[in-house]
């Protein structure tokens, strides 16, 4: 396997985790590793991420906190329905349009589904949220990472490569960093305090990780 190889497996993987950390409840099994101190990546896969690794260790001292299985899954799902589902206002919006544009449904939404749309992606219909969701972006990302490792081509992965530089300059950059901070600082939040370290992490690393990429490519 080469060394290129190697960067995109561990890009998609992380990408591949953080979405669903946004998508959905976390799963009971998610509990289960960090309660068994087990994770998605084995030990030293993230050498070149050393930010990305303070994160997961974040997740890890949950373990002192929550000591068992049910009980950390319990919070998890709780803080996931209180941050993300409601039923009362979202304390940490997660729509690119109420960060860029102050509002819901704003010209930044109307941006990033013509990005998706160059790139032959349509939204699900049973997916409700916004195009400009964090889960929608980082799965974007995701699959762009999945046709990388499938390219049978230079010429095919450099076009992947491409689109995921200009969607991360002209969309995750401008308003992830500080909805992790937001997120972060959220009373509401512990185990997200954690994934909002590691998005951040990795999407500060993601700039230099690509055009790394582009130039061994060209």
């Amino acid at each position: 396997m080469s060394e290129i190889e190697d960067v995109l497996i561990v890009r998609k993987a992380l990408y591949g985790f953080l979405y669903r950390m946004y998508l959905k409840e976390p799963p009971r099994e998610l509990a289960e590793d960090i309660i068994n101190k087990k994770f998605i990546v084995s030990e030293g896969t993230l050498s070149p991420y050393k930010d990305i690794e303070g994160g997961f260790y974040y997740l890890m001292k949950l373990v002192e906190k929550y000591n068992d299985v049910n009980t950390l899954h319990e919070q998890m799902v709780d803080e996931y329905t209180r941050l993300f589902v409601g039923p009362h206002a979202l304390p940490v919006q997660p729509y690119e349009s109420s960060w860029i544009n102050g509002e819901r449904f704003g010209r930044s939404l109307l941006e990033v589904k013509k990005d998706y749309l160059s790139a032959g992606i349509v939204k699900s219909k049973d997916y409700p949220e916004p195009e400009d969701c964090i889960t929608f972006e980082l799965k974007f990302m995701h699959h762009l990472c999945a046709e990388e490792l499938s390219a049978d081509s230079n010429e095919q992965l450099l076009k992947c490569l491409n689109l995921q530089k200009d969607f991360l300059h002209q969309h995750l950059l401008k308003w992830v960093p500080a909805f992790c901070d937001a997120l972060y600082e959220s009373e509401l939040s512990d185990f997200y305090k954690g994934v909002a370290k590691i998005t951040k992490s990795f999407l500060a690393l993601e700039d230099a990780t690509i055009m790394e990429l582009l130039e061994a490519l060209e």
